[in-house]
Parts: C-alpha cells; structure tokens; sequence
C-alpha cells in the first residue's frame, strides 16, 4: 500500500482570527511512490498549515526506507516548512501609536491620542477598542468600543457619560476624549486596533497621571497684581516727565520775562 501525505486546511481557522488567510497555495497532497520517496502533485491547501497524516506504511510492500529515501524526504518536508513560513510572512500587521505619559489636570477634559498605520484600506470592518488597568491592578478593562462610525462607552465603567469619539478611521486617528478627569483615573489607557484582514495587532498604552489643579481664581488675582504694578511703575515714570516737562516750561518762561524786561529798558536808537 502506497505511503501518503495529507495537509490540513485550516484557512477558516483564519478567518475565525480576524480575516482571510492571504497565505499563498501550494500543492501539499503528495503520493509518495513505492520505493522512491518522491511526491507527486495533488489538490490545493493553503501553504502555513501543512499536517503529516502518516509517516511509515505496513511491511512487506516497498515503503520508504531511510536507506532509499531519507535525503530526500528530509529535502522536500523542509521545502515545504519553508513555503509555509513564506506564506504566513505575508500576514500584515496593524501598527499603534499613542504617547507614553500623559499628565492631566484634575476636572478637566483631556483627548487621549491613538493613531495606526496598516498596509490594507480601511474597511468597514475595522473596530477601536479602548481598556482601563487602574493604577495598581494587573487586569484591564473594556470601556469604549467605535465600530461601523459608531462609538460604544461602556455603561457599567467608571468612565460612563465621560468618554467620546475624537478620532477619524479614514485619517487613521483612534483617538477619545475624556471628561472630568479623576484621581481615581491613574492608570493604564490601552489603545487596540483591529483592520482585517489585517489580523496582527500589539495595542499601545499610555500612562496617565492626575495632577491637582492649579485654582483658576488665584491664578487670575496673581495676574491682577502684577498688572498693578506694572500700571503704578508707568505712573511714575509719567509722573517724573510731567515733572521735567513742567520745569523746563518754567525755565523757558523766565528767559521771555527776562529778555522782555531787557528791550524794555533798552534806549532806543536815533
């Protein structure tokens, strides 16, 4: 009885991952003749998910011994390997970027950037994730979903009624905004992307650290001050002209009284 090779499809395994398989196809049913150890051509499977069914044949029937075919069997399985390992390198990968740290005010509203490349067009099917791991914990949370041009907060978060849509797909922009922040939102932002068939995706995390906020009131009375003496430094400097200015008006005017009483008592010329 003839030895045989038989690979496993599992494209749809692939499909379950977030898009269809782009691995090429290669010839991965292979008879193997008696005796030679040499594969013959059969039907399609997909190149990255190649199976071996059966590796010896019952006795007496002229099977591949490693005497006759080893070398061989050994060439043509990691010619084969290497298709596969070709074939998933054609597998893009969504990249994400988001800053590293982020320090907010507290009770303000602050946009927590997120942006993506990814060698495919942005389908309709692409969908952003947003998660939470609070400052402390090693689990994250789910709290905001954008998908088909429609956002999702989550209603049971911390972050209900807070957060929002700031991004744009097409601009390759997954951004959000979220409102009042809070002590209690120290922690870990996680950004995720997902563009099939684009299926491979390591998210970004941004580091956030809520600072107390500067009052506003006592901000505006410092300002108020220091225009207060700014205004009474120009006071003065107005002041002391006025001064000068009035000095010299007075200077000015004895020398016309003194010349004046002069060519009064100047005798007059024949």
């Amino acid at each position: 009885m003839a030895l045989h090779w038989e690979a496993g499809n599992l494209s749809s395994q692939s499909r379950r991952l977030g898009g269809q398989s782009r691995a090429k196809e290669l010839d991965t049913r292979t008879l193997v003749r008696p005796g030679f150890c040499s594969p013959l051509p059969g039907r399609k499977m997909a190149a990255a998910t190649v199976a071996v069914a059966a590796l010896t044949a019952p006795g007496g029937g002229g099977g591949c011994s490693p005497r006759q075919g080893a070398a061989p069997l050994a060439a043509w399985l990691s010619s084969l390997l290497l298709a596969a390992a070709l074939g998933l390198s054609q597998v893009s990968a969504v990249e994400v970027y988001t800053p590293a740290e982020l320090s907010v005010e507290n009770g303000t509203e602050t946009k927590l950037l997120c942006s993506f490349s990814s060698s495919e067009v942005i389908s309709s099917a692409a969908t952003v994730t947003w998660s939470f791991q609070p400052e402390g914990s090693t689990t994250s949370v789910s709290f905001f979903y954008y998908s088909h041009g429609k956002s999702y907060p989550g209603k049971d978060t911390q972050f209900k009624d807070r957060s929002s849509w700031a991004g744009d797909l097409n601009k390759k922009d997954a951004s959000i905004s979220i409102s009042n922040m809070q002590f209690r939102d120290n922690g870990t932002f996680i950004c995720d992307v997902k563009n099939p068939p684009d299926i491979i995706v390591t998210p970004s995390e941004i580091s956030v650290r809520v600072v107390e906020k500067v009052p506003r009131l006592q901000h505006a009375e410092g300002q108020v001050e220091q225009l207060a003496r700014r205004l009474q430094a120009l006071e003065l400097s107005a002041g002391a002209a006025q001064r000068m200015m009035e000095e010299r008006v007075t200077n000015l005017t004895h020398r016309i009284e003194a010349l004046e009483q002069v060519m009064q008592h100047r005798p007059m010329q024949p």
